[in-house]
Formats: structure tokens, sequence, C-alpha cells
């Protein structure tokens, strides 16, 4: 018996392609089928293919309070939303999808990878990259949800990512709103530096 080569549809080439853009760039299954409408038997099969080893187990990075922990974290949120936001409203009417997901992506990470200036944090990664795709992932639903939005800072304009459930006095810019320690790690202006004894 002779099989004959599977063509799928034009449709599901083209999912097929976000697909396997997604992974390259450290997508796990469960964002690839939410992403792109795919199955789970058909992620797993393209990751394979991809990367040649079974997908990572476990739980996929979930910290509804990311964005807060450091102002760094804020600034590539902020940037990585505020791309979304803008690709977003260039459409008629401004809808999310799969292509707007991975273009805001790519362009988060050529924008971070020319830091003159990367903070410890920063360093630590490859290419300056502290965002990685499946926690934007995360972000773009919290940003869904209404759960955090984009605000303009009062004093320098910078426009950032909030946590609209936090107070007004918490919701800070990462650029005004932080001080250096002694180390050169930022803080929020809100942790107080321990008083001398």
């Amino acid at each position: 018996m002779i099989r004959l080569p599977f063509i799928p549809e034009t449709g599901k080439v083209h999912e097929l392609a976000l697909a396997e853009a997604l992974f390259k760039l450290g997508a796990r299954p469960p964002v690839v089928r939410s992403v792109c409408h795919i199955g789970k038997k058909t992620a797993i099969r393209v990751y394979k293919t991809i990367h040649r080893r079974s997908p990572k187990q476990g739980l996929l990075p979930y910290d509804s309070f990311w964005i807060v922990r450091s102002s760094v974290n804020t600034i590539h949120a902020s940037i990585f939303l505020g791309l979304i936001h803008d690709l977003s409203q260039q459409q008629s009417p401004a809808v999310f999808n799969a292509e707007l997901f991975i273009t805001a992506y790519e362009l988060y990470c050529r924008v971070v990878a020319h830091n003159p200036q990367p903070s410890k944090l920063e360093a630590g990664v490859a290419q300056f990259i502290l965002l990685d795709i499946n926690r934007a992932w995360q972000l773009v639903g919290q940003w869904k949800a209404s759960e955090i939005g984009l605000a303009i800072c009062e004093k320098c304009h910078a426009r950032h990512v909030v946590l609209n459930k936090m107070p007004k006095p918490y919701q800070q810019c990462p650029i005004c709103d932080v001080w250096a320690d002694k180390t050169g790690r930022r803080r929020w202006a809100t942790v107080k530096p321990r008083q001398k004894a």
C-alpha cells in the first residue's frame, strides 16, 4: 500500500508556519497551541521536528506580580506591551493575533539587544532579553483581562506598565521612581533604605 503525502489546507499551513516561528523564539507547546489554535499532538510533533527532543514538562512561568518585582522588569514589560498596543492600534479594527504577537516579540528582542548600558539583571541573560516569550504570552493575557495597563509618567512622560489592582502610589515609573543601592541595584522609591541605628 502506498501512502499519499498529506497536503494540509492553506489555513493550516499558515498556522503551522506561525507555530514553527514561535517554537524558534522559545515558546512552549501550550503557548503555541493557544496562539495558533492547533492541537496538542500537532504542537508536540512540530516542537520535536524543530528541537530534536521532547518539550519541557511542567507549568508555564506565571507570576501576576512579575512586572513590579523590579523596575527593570517593568521597563521590559513596558517595551513589549507598548509594541503590542501600538501594532494592534494600526489594524482596523484593533485585534490581537499570532502575527502581531510574533512581530511585537521580535521587535522587543531587537530593541533590548542594543542596550548600551545593561543593568546587572539584564547582563545575566543572553542578549539582555529578560522577558522570555512564554512570560510575554502571560503578560498579554493579563493585559487582555485588564489586570495591567499602560500609564504615562507625569514627570518624564514615559509610557510604562502598571498593575491596575495596585494602589496609585505603587503604580510607579520605572525611570523616575527608583533609587540605586550601594551595589548598583535599582529599587523602587517605595522600598525605603534601611536607617542606620
